[in-house]
């Protein structure tokens, strides 16, 4: 019988060297592409989120800009998109002031315009270059701030007695005056302490007669004994924004319960943006909003820069792109704020750095068409 030997033959040195190095640069292809996808899931994902901010950014913005002298300042015959504040000897009203602060922009309080040494509150007022600094290059951000009427509250159904120059009471009538215009889907008028939508202490007031008006920070709202439909409202000296000035010459409520004590009253949106540094670790910058005098609320985070322009109309005459008011220009000659810039970072910082994306646009305030019909002259009246 004859027996077949059968050799098996192994793979040489040369070919297991040649095996592995394709074995590796295949392993370093796969590798190089999982490390691109992942890269390029992280930029989608930062990008996605620096997207949602911008949106809750911007679309605040614009309706708070968009709304900017609606319904409330330039009543009572004052000058259109201005009133003005507390004037006398040491008094300097600042903003914005929240009930516990009023140093967060820019580290120190910053007085309102003056028109021959008056302080007014405008419907729009510039704040170029009062920000804080996020990127040494790019120098010093802005703020702004805007007042408009809030309507919610319907302050107009109210017969509003000045009783004092710190207290004011407010009287829900039983038949309701021809004034007192309620928003679509209200029965009837809130009372000024239900929750959420009621009077909260840091509120501006408006109040005025035919000849005068006057801003008053409420300080506490009080239901009257034995009447669930009145409230005494106390706006006394101390508020962080040193609005109210019982004393003072002219600009407080001393000057409406001597000049008379039935008066209008609207509720101002005054609503101030800026950046900070988030507290939590002390370097994410952050866009906050500030309503009156309450607490700050941030809107985005990440957002490092933000600057604008206004264009003014000063006699018919607009002025495109000013950062600050011209000689003879006032606030209350703004037709259109332009965003500049509103950037925004990546939350987390790649191996180039951090991604950004940056907003540019332009919003008309509601005082617009007012600004162009009746052109104003270089002063405040």
């Amino acid at each position: 019988m004859r027996r077949t030997l059968r050799t098996t033959r192994g793979f040489t040195l040369l070919e297991l060297v040649v095996s592995m190095g394709i074995g590796l640069v295949i392993l370093g292809a796969a590798l190089q592409m999982f490390t691109q996808a992942m890269k390029a899931t992280f930029v989608t994902s930062e990008r996605s989120e620096m997207q949602e901010d911008f949106r809750a950014a911007s679309n605040l913005l614009q309706r708070d800009i968009s709304m900017a002298g609606s319904g409330a300042l330039g009543q009572q015959g004052l000058a259109a998109g201005s009133v003005g504040l507390p004037t006398g000897t040491g008094i300097n009203s600042v903003y914005p002031c929240s009930l516990t602060t009023c140093s967060y922009v820019n580290g120190a309080p910053v007085t309102y315009p003056t028109v021959a040494g008056a302080p007014y509150l405008y419907s729009i007022i510039p704040g170029y270059d009062l920000g804080i600094t996020v990127n040494a290059t790019e120098g010093a951000s802005d703020i702004i701030t805007v007042a408009y009427a809030d309507a919610n509250l319907a302050l107009n159904c109210y017969t509003v007695t000045v009783t004092s120059a710190t207290t004011v009471t407010f009287q829900l009538p039983t038949v309701l005056p021809s004034t007192c215009v309620l928003p679509p889907g209200l029965a009837t008028p809130p009372l000024l302490n239900a929750a959420g939508v009621g009077l909260q202490a840091g509120d501006y007031i408006l109040f005025g007669t035919s000849t005068a008006a006057v801003v008053s920070t409420v300080a506490t709202t009080t239901p009257a004994a034995g009447n669930s439909a009145a409230f005494i409202v106390t706006f006394t000296l101390g508020d962080p924004g040193h609005i109210n000035q019982p004393t003072a010459t002219g600009g407080s409520l001393k000057q409406l319960f001597t000049a008379g004590t039935l008066v209008s009253a609207v509720r101002l949106l005054v609503i101030t943006y800026y950046l900070d540094i988030s507290p939590t670790d002390g370097v994410t910058p952050r866009l906050m909003r500030v309503q009156s005098g309450r607490t700050p609320a941030p809107v985005a985070e990440n957002v490092s820069y933000l600057k604008f322009s206004y264009d003014v109309d000063n006699d018919g005459v607009i002025t495109p792109n000013q950062t600050t008011m011209p000689a003879g220009v006032t606030p209350n000659m703004i037709t259109k704020v332009n965003i500049l810039h509103m950037e925004i970072r990546s939350e987390l910082k790649g191996t180039s750095g951090y991604q950004g994306l940056d907003l540019q646009t332009s919003i008309s305030a509601r005082n617009l068409t007012m600004g162009q019909e009746y052109p104003i002259s270089g002063s405040a009246y």
